[in-house]
């Protein structure tokens, strides 16, 4: 029968490391060495601290170190809040998008398309082209309304009433059949063409 393991090198305690290799571990740390206590403090410091009122002389051309800290000074006097003045909204102020738009009861059946002389279509993302603009550097504001099929005059005229534009603001684009509305009406023109079915 083969003689067991001994285990006593198993359960020895590890020796200490070598100084060398503590100070190399312990060269990053941010504690204090116990050894601080024994070092003088700065001799400049020292200097500065028992310095006299007239040091330094005016040869050399230096400020004397101010009495108190300025940082202190700061955080006791916080800096005033000023309060501008704001901007009165226009009055062709759009309103704010909704989300979810809220339901319309739709007009009966003689005044919703198909039974219009125009039509509408909606585009690619089922929404109503209805598209605000901004020119002249955004003095200019526009409600351009697309899509638009049939008898163009007699929408625009139907908008011209909702809106109580002047009818030198609300016209048709020759060219690409788009009604040009001055202002911004997004809400009132969508809501009016969702009482109408479209």
């Amino acid at each position: 029968m083969a003689a067991a393991t001994p285990l006593l090198p198993f359960l020895r305690p590890l020796g200490l490391p070598r100084p060398s290799t503590v100070r190399h571990f312990l060269r990053f740390s941010t504690s204090v060495p116990c050894r601080a206590s024994e070092q003088k403090e700065d001799p400049n410091l020292t200097a500065s601290r028992t310095a006299p009122e007239a040091y330094p002389p005016p040869w050399m051309k230096s400020k004397p170190r101010p009495k108190e800290s300025k940082a202190s000074r700061r955080s006791s006097h916080p800096r005033k809040e000023r309060h501008y003045p704001t901007r009165h909204p226009s009055h062709h102020q759009p309103e704010k998008v909704r989300l979810i738009p809220e339901p319309v009861e739709p007009l009966p059946t003689e005044q919703c398309a198909p039974n219009l002389p125009y039509f509408v279509t909606r585009s690619a993302n089922n929404e109503l082209p209805i598209y605000t603009l901004r020119k002249s550097g955004g003095n200019l504001k526009m409600t351009r309304v697309k899509r638009i099929d049939g008898d163009k005059v007699a929408l625009r005229d139907e908008l011209r009433g909702l809106l109580g534009v002047d009818d030198k603001d609300a016209i048709i684009n020759s060219v690409t059949g788009h009604i040009m509305i001055k202002g911004h009406y997004k809400p009132q023109i969508e809501k009016f063409l969702r009482q109408r079915n479209f």
